[in-house]
């Protein structure tokens, strides 16, 4: 079954092929074709959902050696319009069409400093354990280099009886060099 790129109408006898198109000419994507249907979110929904990361991401800041390491947080049914809406006018915004994916990604100070103005709160990637004096973190920078975090959003689709149900899926963060580390405080 033939497929058309939606972005420059080229049509690819598979849809591996426009994967693969997509990805090597048009991988810097940020139109939305869709986007006009794409409602506006309401406050009270976009601080639920950015809450809903904090939350996340802070239960997986563990306090022990074991917790250092890359980690991956996924929130279903997340709405495609909340992503959208946060991460739409960032530089690394990307879409793609035939995935029906999106993807931003934040490196070093500079992303941790947006970060925190996206979630609306300054501390969303440190957790303290006050009996231990250790601090869990999400590590932006260090004395080997800065790292970075990839935000994804993609839609899964299952078909049953001759219905199609759609879910959204954000990914926090997704394929990054996220490393949390620890210090001890000195008493």
């Amino acid at each position: 079954m033939a497929s058309e790129c939606q972005l420059c109408q080229e049509i690819f006898s598979s849809r591996k092929d426009l994967v693969t198109h997509e990805r090597i000419k048009h991988r810097n994507n940020k139109i939305i074709s869709h986007r006009k249907t794409l409602l506006q979110p309401p406050l009270e929904q976009v601080t639920f959902y950015q809450d809903a990361f904090i939350v996340l991401i802070k239960k997986r800041l563990g306090f022990n050696r074991h917790s250092i390491g890359t980690k991956q947080v996924s929130i279903n049914a997340f709405p495609e319009n909340i992503f959208v809406y946060l991460f739409e006018h960032e530089p690394s915004f990307r879409y793609s069409p035939v995935q029906r994916k999106y993807s931003c990604s934040f490196q070093g100070e500079a992303g941790e400093q947006r970060l925190k103005q996206l979630v609306n709160y300054d501390h969303w990637n440190v957790r303290q354990d006050p009996k231990l004096r250790t601090i869990g973190y999400v590590l932006f920078m260090d004395n080997e280099g800065s790292y970075g975090v990839s935000f994804s959003w993609s839609q899964s689709e299952f078909k049953e009886n001759e219905r199609v149900f759609h879910c959204g899926t954000a990914t926090y963060p997704s394929y990054l060099k996220q490393i949390v580390s620890f210090r001890k405080h000195q008493t």
